[in-house]
């Protein structure tokens, strides 16, 4: 059951994250967000490179776990699962490279 839902988690951090990078890069700010614009930009980095390396991790772990399982269709869900999250880490490392540098100027919405 733990599985299913960091499964479902993981697929909803691949659809959100490219949603939330475009709101950033039009110049979106979290309201409750304490800095200024470029440290919101690093913070958020920060947190698509963390997911970056976690999804790589629970990739190669599920793989490896995988060819332990001895459950029918165990494997099938272990090897989905981990490609799931080298999906989270494929998505998250594109999302990364769109955000603007933290000195670039502010472009259309403001918060």
């Amino acid at each position: 059951m733990l599985e299913l839902i960091a499964i479902i988690c993981a697929l909803v951090v691949c659809v959100l994250t490219p949603f939330e990078v475009r709101r950033i890069r039009r110049g979106y700010v979290h309201k409750k967000f304490a800095g200024d614009r470029a440290k919101y930009i690093a913070a958020y980095r920060k947190q698509l490179t963390l997911l970056i390396f976690a999804g790589a991790i629970f990739g190669v772990l599920g793989i490896v776990f995988a060819s332990f399982e001895d459950r029918p269709g165990g494997a099938t869900v272990r090897i989905v699962a981990a490609l799931i999250w080298f999906a989270v880490s494929a998505v998250c490392f594109v999302s990364r490279r769109m955000l603007p540098s933290e000195s670039a100027p502010m472009s259309g919405a403001g918060r």
